[in-house]
């Protein structure tokens, strides 16, 4: 593989961050296009309408596809480099062209096969290659025996191998077939949880032992009829340890999603449920691979942040799924009655069927624990906001005469593509160039995020009389807030510790994009929409209250298209 540069880095970090026009931008700005003699350089140009044609179907997948493969094969035919040839083979095929790209195949195998790689990583990217290589000029079973020993070379780099399989599954895709077959390739499945507490009298589990050992029989079973990597859940009393205990013994990676503090969490959720959980909660807590904490403040227990928890679980397992190119599961301790309660199992399980993603249950006949059984979790007078801070970069270098035009020809649009979107608007505030909106569900901030970058990005700047280095940097965040009348303005305005998060995400978003926190793409990920693409970006923002938090590009599939 070619030596990475300092500007190609730089697209490649605004490529994965979901800033595909800024990247398209400075890869002009730059002069990369001019650039004939690095393979890396040189694939960008591919690489970015590659991007763009992975975001469409069809006819419009096609044309972007064709334009990929013709910059692939600019770099191919001047390096040679295999890495641009297998990308300028899979992108003729998906834009239709099967002989040129089994054509273009046949020589990268070729030039493979004549080849030795370096020991590590090398040596798996050149057998993956064959693999893919392979695929698309038709021979299946050879391509499924160069991807296994391309695995064997690397087994652990779950990461890389997901790289290979978004690969394999667009090949797959543009031959009309089905990809079932990909299936053992796939990384360990990731595991949402939860269960019912048990209820007890006078202190003692109204389960006995013969029952308890049933349970964890069942799951033991269903842990050992599959492949798993890591599991997302709770630890309150009952199920939840008892499921957390076993995916310890099983060597799967546990993952705490915890609605407060353990004193307030002890309390509420595992003294009044008996003795012995506080110890059994202590070991799978020392045995974690990490625990988050939704909510660090001591004096407040709510519904709405156990709901928030149980939520972000869901979407914290999905979105493990999504980034390693396997599938998500849900694994319930569930006796099938639904609650009337605004969380628990049943409100668990119904979420998950909705999302028609796979769901493994443990039959629970057993009597649930009443509320009273514990310490109760009080009703809220907060509610879940999604909330979105946008300003334009590079606004400060305007000068007085260029403001109206700004106002004319940027926020003009802007309020335009807004107010497409203002049936779930509940909060606006504006200030020069920047804007905070407030919205009642993720789904919907989403779209308001995505309208805003499409309208800033139709805007032709040099026409206006505007600098071309201007862009929209939108960053959203979702969490509790409180609906308050603000004593200044007479009117309700949004308040809590939310909004200062919020606040803190788009200084340190990428001009051009959308970055979104954990908590909403999490809730975005747990929703049944699946036309939203949320990736991880690298690094994290500093916040005064949850430490370092993580961050997700956004992106709509099809932003453009019917029905979008």
């Amino acid at each position: 593989m070619a030596v990475t540069t300092m500007p190609h880095a730089q697209i490649l970090s605004l490529l994965r961050a979901g800033a595909l026009e800024q990247a398209e931008k400075e890869y002009f700005r730059l002069n990369l296009n001019t650039n004939t003699s690095n393979e890396d350089i040189m694939a960008l140009g591919g690489r970015i309408l590659k991007t763009r044609a992975l975001e469409k179907h069809g006819v419009a997948r096609e044309k972007l596809a064709l334009q990929a493969a013709k910059k692939y094969e600019e770099a191919y035919q001047k390096t040679g480099g295999t890495f641009s040839g297998v990308n300028t083979a899979a992108l003729y095929l998906v834009s239709g062209n099967k002989d040129k790209a089994q054509a273009i195949a046949l020589d990268v195998l070729r030039a493979l096969k004549s080849s030795t790689p370096a020991p590590g990583s090398p040596a798996y990217y050149h057998i993956a290659t064959v693999a893919e290589a392979e695929l698309i000029v038709g021979n299946r079973a050879l391509a499924e025996q160069a991807l296994a020993d391309a695995i064997l070379l690397d087994p652990h780099n779950y990461e890389v191998h997901a790289s290979t399989l978004h690969q394999f599954e667009m090949i797959i895709e543009a031959q009309g077939q089905e990809n079932d077959w990909l299936t053992k390739f796939r990384p360990p499945k990731t595991i949402h949880y939860a269960g019912h507490m048990f209820g007890n009298v006078d202190g003692q589990n109204i389960l006995d032992d013969p029952a308890v050992f049933a349970l964890e029989k069942a799951v033991d079973n269903l842990l050992e009829a599959d492949k798993f990597g890591a599991a997302y859940g709770a630890l309150a009393a009952g199920s939840d340890i008892l499921i957390a205990e076993r995916l310890l013994a099983h060597g799967i990676d546990l993952h705490i999603v915890q609605p407060c503090p353990d004193s307030l969490f002890e309390k509420l959720s595992l003294a009044p449920f008996g003795s012995g959980w506080l110890k059994r909660f202590k070991h799978c807590k020392s045995n974690a691979a990490s625990v988050r904490y939704i909510s660090k403040d001591a004096s407040l227990a709510d519904e709405l942040t156990c709901a928030f928890a149980s939520e972000t679980a869901k979407g914290l397992a999905i979105l493990h799924a999504n980034q390693f190119a396997t599938e998500a599961v849900q694994l319930l301790i569930w006796d099938g009655r639904p609650s009337n309660h605004s969380g628990g199992t049943a409100k668990d399980a119904i979420l998950w069927q909705q999302s028609g993603r796979p769901q493994l249950i443990v039959p629970y006949s057993f009597k649930r624990a009443r509320a009273q059984n514990g310490a109760p979790w009080h009703k809220s007078n907060r509610s879940l906001k999604a909330m979105l801070f946008a300003d334009v970069a590079n606004f400060g270098g305007l000068s007085e005469l260029q403001i109206p035009l700004f106002i004319r020809h940027v926020l003009t649009p802007l309020a335009a593509a807004y107010q497409n979107k203002h049936q779930a608007l509940s909060h606006i505030n504006t200030w020069g160039d920047g804007l905070f909106l407030v919205f009642d569900t993720v789904q919907a901030a989403a779209n308001a995020a995505i309208a805003l970058q499409l309208s800033f990005q139709n805007i032709d700047l040099r026409q206006t009389g505007l600098p071309e280095n201007l862009a929209l940097r939108v960053g959203g965040h979702y969490g509790p807030t409180h609906t308050l009348q603000d004593p200044f303005l007479h009117k309700d305005g949004i308040f809590g510790r939310e909004v200062t998060v919020a606040a803190r995400i788009e200084p340190n978003t990428a001009p051009g994009s959308i970055y979104i926190s954990e908590p909403f793409a999490c809730a975005l990920a747990a929703s049944k929409l699946q036309h939203f693409r949320c990736e991880p970006i690298s690094g994290t923002v500093e916040t005064k209250d949850q430490g370092g938090l993580t961050l997700f590009s956004l992106r709509k599939i099809n932003p453009n298209d019917e029905g979008g």
